[in-house]
């Protein structure tokens, strides 16, 4: 990080998928909730496909997999329940991905404020964050309830960079699924792209600005954007 310019000032996370390898827990608790409404465990695999777009669209995906559709008000009291369910384990398998701790502290020594930008609800973001002794280093906590839209709108992002006071040339956006592109592209942030996390679709698919295979790769990412040289 030592020859980096003030070109990035921030660098903005996804959670799950990006910085927290949490699909066992998500997992675990979507099957409990199956299993209250008397319909089969799915393959946890087959979950980890079914993260990121926030807890309805997890529950309505679970529930497809049954052929079950399940009403406005139905769906309400089941993303409720399986709250519940999930805040009594958010971290009893959740990890931080490889190299997530040494990065993060890597990024904070250089002086780049870092955000969370997720889909998940903020409480149990910070929550998981708190469990994980990362939180210090976010200034701002960004979950898919904390405003009226969430991810892919560019509401959250935009929202994030005004709260920490950054222009979006000066952060990045670092990500896992195509939901987190859309999003940052309609903000004018560039996206590094990780390629271990939950996205179903090919990394190629994204048009991501940057793609990494492990965290530890990020701040040589962040300074060569910040220096204007291309990162494949």
């Amino acid at each position: 990080m030592t020859g980096r310019k003030p070109g990035i000032a921030a660098v903005v996370w996804d959670l799950d998928g990006t910085l927290v390898d949490s699909a066992a827990d998500i997992a675990t608790s979507l099957n409990r909730l199956l299993a209250e409404q008397d319909l089969p465990a799915l393959d946890p695999d087959r979950i980890r496909d079914m993260i990121g777009e926030g807890v309805p669209m997890l529950i309505r995906r679970g529930l497809a997999a049954h052929d079950v559709t399940p009403d406005g008000g139905l769906l309400d009291s089941l993303a409720r329940r399986f709250m519940e369910i999930y805040s009594d384990i958010a971290t009893a398998s959740t990890r931080l991905f490889p190299g997530a701790r040494e990065v993060l502290g890597t990024l904070s020594e250089a002086g780049v404020s870092q955000a969370i930008c997720t889909n998940k609800p903020e409480a149990i973001t910070r929550q998981v964050l708190a469990g994980l002794e990362i939180a210090d280093h976010f200034a701002v906590v960004i979950g898919g309830d904390t405003l009226p839209r969430n991810k892919p709108d560019p509401l959250p992002l935009r929202t994030t960079l005004q709260r920490l006071g950054i222009a979006p040339g000066q952060a990045l956006m670092v990500g896992d699924s195509a939901i987190d592109v859309i999003m940052a592209h309609a903000t004018g942030v560039d996206v590094a792209f990780v390629t271990f996390g939950y996205g179903p679709e090919p990394p190629d698919s994204h048009h991501a600005d940057f793609r990494i295979d492990a965290l530890t790769e990020l701040p040589a990412v962040v300074a060569a954007h910040s220096t204007g040289r291309a990162v494949t």
